[in-house]
C-alpha cells in the first residue's frame, strides 16, 4: 500500500509517475504549497523544493536518493529582466508565487555571484524591472521579450559560477511515515522512473495541455537529472552554505 503522494503539476515531474490510478490520486500542488502540505499531514512523500529540508531538517528526510537537479540549463527557471542582472541594483524584481526553492537560488545569485544589493522582490502582477518564472510558465514563456531582453537561466548561472549541478528539488518523506510505506512508495517511483526515462517523448501525450510535440518533451526532459549520485548531494551542501548566508527566506516556507 502506498502512503499519500504529492505531485507537482511540472512537466519535469512527469517521469515519476505513470499514467494511473497513484498519479490521478496523487495531491497536486505548486512547490511553495507542497510544503505546506506535508508539514500538514496531507501528503506523506513529496518532491519537495530542496530547501525545505534547510528549514525543517527534522520533518522533511530525503527518500530515495531520487528528485529533479540540472548539469547545465534548466529551461524552466529563468529571470527576464530589462537590463543585465549585475545592473539590478535598487530595482524591482517580480518573483512568482509558486517558487520555493528558485527564489531563495535568485538572491544567492544576485548577492554572491552578480555583487547586487539593494533590489526588492515584488509579487509577480506587481510592475518591476525583471521577473522570475518557474516549471511550465517558464518553458512556454517566449524569450523573444523586448522589453526584458536580457533571460538569464538560474541554473545555468549556478553551474558556470559553482561548476556543480543544481538540485531544484528531493523527493520527501514527512518524519514518522511507516518504513514499509516509504519503501512501496521508492519502489513506485523508481520503476516508474525507468520506464519513462526509456522513452522520454511518450509523455507528450500526457500533457497535451504544454503544447510540446515529443521531440521538445524529449529534449526538455532529458535536460534533468532524476537519480541523484554524490556530486548532487555536495551541490546541495553547497548551496545550503550559501543560502544560509544570504539569510533570505522570502517567506517560501
Amino acid at each position: 500500500m502506498l502512503p499519500s503522494l504529492g505531485r507537482i503539476p511540472y512537466l519535469n515531474t512527469e517521469p515519476f509517475f505513470g499514467d494511473d490510478p497513484v498519479r490521478a490520486e496523487a495531491r497536486t500542488a505548486t512547490p511553495r504549497a507542497m510544503i505546506d502540505l506535508v508539514r500538514g499531514g496531507q501528503v506523506d512523500v513529496a518532491p519537495l523544493p530542496i530547501v525545505a529540508a534547510f528549514d525543517h531538517p527534522d520533518l522533511f528526510l530525503p527518500v530515495g536518493d531520487m528528485g529533479i537537479a540540472t548539469e547545465s540549463d534548466a529551461k524552466s527557471v529563468l529571470l527576464f529582466s530589462r537590463v543585465p542582472p549585475a545592473d539590478l541594483g535598487g530595482r524591482r524584481i517580480a518573483v512568482i508565487d509558486d517558487t520555493a526553492t528558485s527564489a531563495r537560488l535568485l538572491s544567492v545569485l544576485l548577492r554572491r555571484y552578480f555583487t547586487v544589493g539593494g533590489y526588492q522582490l515584488v509579487p509577480l502582477e506587481a510592475p518591476a524591472d525583471a521577473y522570475l518564472l518557474i516549471g511550465d510558465r517558464a518553458l512556454l514563456q517566449s524569450p523573444h521579450d523586448p522589453d526584458y531582453p536580457h533571460v538569464t537561466d538560474l541554473a545555468t548561472a549556478w553551474h558556470e559560477w559553482t561548476g556543480l549541478p543544481f538540485v531544484f528539488a528531493a523527493w520527501m518523506q514527512r518524519a514518522g511515515v511507516a518504513a514499509a510505506y516509504v519503501a512501496a512508495a521508492v519502489d513506485y517511483l523508481d520503476r516508474q522512473l525507468t520506464t519513462n526515462l526509456a522513452d522520454l517523448g511518450a509523455l507528450a501525450l500526457r500533457r497535451p495541455d504544454c503544447g510540446l510535440d515529443a521531440a521538445a518533451v524529449r529534449r526538455y526532459l532529458q535536460t534533468f537529472e532524476y537519480r541523484f549520485g554524490p556530486r548532487t548531494w555536495t551541490a546541495v551542501d553547497r548551496f545550503r552554505e550559501l543560502d544560509a548566508q544570504v539569510g533570505v527566506r522570502h517567506d517560501a516556507a
